[in-house]
């Protein structure tokens, strides 16, 4: 049996010439970069702020000769065990031009990590643009969900005949109704994605699905327009009072749901319908091609599922539903293991 802390088997030939490199800064040109290699939301700045746990941001390249022909986005992590930040996280895949073998550039960029000293690296597949085919093992443990992605080279009325029965009966009504659409930037942009947040999480709670309340660090962020990437409040109002709210993060020409919910008179009126509808129509106006409502587990299909009701709801908009993989090597197992014990004992004692 080889020793726990065995590196994985090296790259084949056709990686031989290529080879990443990290950076702690966001490089210049980081847009140019993800634009060329079809990346997106989460291969940005605010994308790691609304999608990663907090640490050090790594910007990583995948160099052939001086091109770059890959990158990824992510933060590294410490932990109890040392000072050194030995944990890394990727919201989502690396993004590639042109690479005829992804799945061992991914592995390429596990071991050059290792190489740097990580201890585990965890690759995640927030509105990746593949799926990785990676066995699992030992070291290695894959996890499946599903994105629910809307395509906008339609117009309202084609959004609307997209959608379920059970959604055009609530989008008509919404749009009978005297409700108003707004962004929202700065504190008020928070307060409300903070209210309708805890009131999501109060109602799950009730159904015995409970989930935690998160504001990303990139709520409130101000809108602008011309930047290749951003992240934008929606809200639908009645009577100057919050019925839903939606924290969307965007980088051209995609745009992803991050966080949202609706209060208990918009969710009474089901106004989160009508919200994502007009989200869609004002993303389709401004050229973007795809909203992706996000994911859920592949299981919640099934209508005993805890999440079988979010299913409903993002398959309701006539999305089409896209399988996605999350990756996690431990490449130090003894530190992981030691790690995930003394937070275990950690949790024990303060429980």
């Amino acid at each position: 049996m080889a020793p726990p802390d065995t590196p994985p088997a090296p790259p084949s030939s056709a990686l031989y010439d290529l080879r990443w490199i990290t950076r702690a800064a966001c490089p210049a040109d980081w847009w140019a970069h993800v634009e060329r290699c079809g990346g997106g939301f989460f291969h940005t700045p605010p994308g790691l702020e609304a999608g990663a746990p907090a640490g050090e941001a790594v910007f990583a390249q995948l160099l052939h000769g001086q091109d770059v022909v890959g990158i990824a986005a992510g933060v590294r992590s410490r932990c109890r065990l040392g000072r050194r930040p030995r944990h890394l996280y990727f919201p989502t895949a690396p993004a590639f031009r042109g690479l005829p073998r992804p799945d061992e550039a991914l592995g390429a960029l596990a071991e050059a990590l290792r190489i740097e000293g990580a201890a585990e690296v965890a690759v995640d597949s927030f509105d990746a643009g593949w799926q990785p085919d990676v066995t699992p093992g030992r070291s290695i443990e894959t996890r499946d969900r599903v994105e629910y992605l809307v395509p906008l080279d339609r117009s309202p009325d084609e959004l609307v005949r997209g959608c379920s029965k059970h959604h055009r009966r609530h989008l008509q009504n919404g749009i009978r109704q005297d409700w108003s659409f707004q962004t929202l930037d700065g504190p008020e942009a928070r307060a409300v994605i903070a209210a309708v947040q805890h009131a999501a999480a109060d109602r799950a709670a009730e159904r015995g699905d409970p989930f935690q309340a998160t504001l990303p660090a990139a709520a409130g962020a101000a809108t602008d327009g011309g930047a290749p990437w951003g992240v934008t409040t929606f809200s639908v109002w009645e009577k100057g009072a919050p019925l839903a709210a939606a924290l969307v993060g965007w980088a051209k020409p995609r745009a992803y749901y991050l966080v949202g919910g609706s209060t208990p008179t918009g969710y009474a009126c089901h106004a989160a319908v009508w919200l994502h509808w007009r989200i869609m129509c004002h993303l389709a106006g401004a050229g973007f091609t795809t909203y992706n409502l996000g994911g859920t587990p592949a299981t919640a299909r099934q209508p005993d599922d805890p999440q079988h009701g979010l299913y409903r709801f993002k398959s309701g908009f006539g999305a089409d539903i896209v399988s996605r993989r999350s990756v996690r090597w431990t490449l130090r197992p003894v530190h992981v293991a030691t790690h995930r014990l003394v937070n275990w004992v950690a949790t024990r004692l303060h429980s």
